[in-house]
């Protein structure tokens, strides 16, 4: 989230430039906390049980804040799902453009201009990657943003200064089904036992080749069933099912609340058997 902030207003815009001042109608906080007119970078987030939350903050921004409507929506939302601004970079400040300053002199710029309160934070930075990554990766977090401390600002693009080392679960799942496209399969419908239920864990499209695919085929046709084998599926023209006898390793970011993985990618096929994937 950019936050443009006069000393009489603030504009909030996603990284798409799509505003979002309406949506966020808290952050006006920001023109009395920060010292001067500032361009700042940083994240929206929502926590659940102290830890981001993905889903939450989809709450916030997805809603429609367009008129009185809007307005009463996006007032309910704040008191149900509270917002935090994350900063972690400042591009402008007073007239002077400071993308190409290094990173530590714009963090230490941020130290002067900014007065945190309980909803606006500096995001604090670390220089023993490895060992934060550790501490990450054990709370079950996304992951981390290596940056070059003498790096400048890079601007809606992607550069090696700035990398995003993820967090990455592993977990075996039983296929269960596939959708079609141009008259293809080209996604595996999978699930889970938990708590002594067989769940449906969404579908995974990435990380199968197009021979992968060829070989999979014949089975997909040869165990086909009317209906779902998960519970949590919905049925739908585009979803066919099959026995869920074969079993994935699949690799993902994080669950969602209805236990669904996100930006799973299929490592390989197993010799495990269905009862061996259970969610932890």
């Amino acid at each position: 989230m950019i936050a443009h902030v006069g000393r009489e207003s603030v504009k909030l815009h996603n990284r798409k430039l799509r505003e979002r001042t309406e949506h966020y109608p808290e952050m006006s906080r920001l023109k009395d906390i920060v010292k001067g007119e500032a361009i700042l970078d940083g994240e929206m987030v929502t926590l659940k049980n102290g830890k981001p939350n993905f889903p939450l903050i989809l709450e916030r921004d997805l809603l429609s804040a367009a008129g009185s409507s809007g307005a009463k929506r996006v007032k309910a939302a704040a008191a149900k799902v509270p917002v935090f601004y994350m900063i972690f970079d400042i591009v402008y400040h007073n007239g002077e453009n400071l993308t190409t300053r290094p990173l530590r002199e714009r963090q230490e710029r941020l130290h002067e201009i900014v007065r945190e309160d309980s909803v606006v934070q500096l995001v604090e930075s670390f220089t023993d990657g490895a060992a934060l990554f550790a501490v990450i990766k054990g709370e079950k977090m996304e992951g981390i943003v290596s940056k070059e401390i003498d790096a400048r600002y890079f601007s809606g693009r992607k550069n090696p200064a700035w990398l995003k080392i993820k967090v990455r679960q592993r977990q075996l799942v039983m296929i269960g089904g596939y959708t079609i496209k141009h008259g293809q399969p080209n996604a595996l419908l999978v699930g889970v036992y938990h708590q002594g239920k067989l769940l449906y864990a969404g579908r995974v499209a990435t990380g199968m080749s197009n021979r992968d695919w060829s070989q999979i085929t014949p089975f997909l046709l040869s165990t086909q069933r009317a209906t779902p084998p998960f519970t949590g599926a919905s049925p739908s023209k585009e979803k066919y099912w099959v026995d869920p006898t074969l079993v994935a390793l699949i690799e993902f970011q994080e669950l969602t609340e209805d236990l669904r993985m996100r930006q799973p990618v299929i490592k390989g096929f197993t010799r495990d058997k269905p009862e061996d994937c259970v969610l932890e």
